[in-house]
């Protein structure tokens, strides 16, 4: 019996070591640098439907992202009522992922949807955002969130704004 409370005894004070050093160990590290870049937007527009596309890609090229924070807001100088509807695909899988498929109408309050993307990310992803405007010139900003994997030292935004009728596009 007493032998038996000693093993007990020691066995707890063993796990508690082990916990705490592992807890030391995972708090000195320090998480790296994250090096994104978003590059590649352009426009399609058909009125009223149109379409931006842009890529994002990750540089630190031995890091993979799993539950990548991104979020975007929609907001305008006017009011505006669009069905928007923002999908992903990640380099080398074919499969289409939606986001966010909802009617948005913006009065006055800027309206933000903040997703997590589940995928493993290895290189880059494509984000397409569709929009089929009733009225009003909607505005998006893309934004990368801070994640577990590594630390973000700057911002990473992307405003999108459509192209109007006789605005130029790309």
């Amino acid at each position: 019996m007493i032998t038996t409370i000693i093993l007990l005894l020691i066995a707890s004070i063993g796990i508690f070591i082990i916990s705490r050093q592992i807890r030391k160990f995972s708090a000195e590290r320090p998480l790296p640098e994250c090096n994104f870049k978003i590059k590649d937007l352009h426009f399609e527009v058909d009125d009223p439907i149109q379409i931006a596309r842009f890529v994002v890609i990750t540089r630190n090229r031995d890091r993979y992202f799993r539950d990548f924070p991104i979020a975007f807001k929609f907001y305008s100088d006017e009011k505006f009522r669009s069905k928007i509807r923002i999908t992903y695909k990640v380099e080398g899988d074919d499969e289409i992922e939606t986001i966010f498929d909802k009617v948005v109408e913006f009065e006055d309050t800027v309206k933000t949807h903040n997703y997590y993307i589940n995928d493993v990310i290895v290189g880059s992803f494509e984000i397409e955002i569709f929009t089929n405007t009733q009225y009003g010139r909607p505005k998006i900003m893309f934004e990368i969130l801070q994640n577990k994997l590594c630390h973000i030292t700057k911002n990473h935004k992307l405003e999108i704004v459509f192209p109007g009728y006789t605005d130029k596009v790309n």
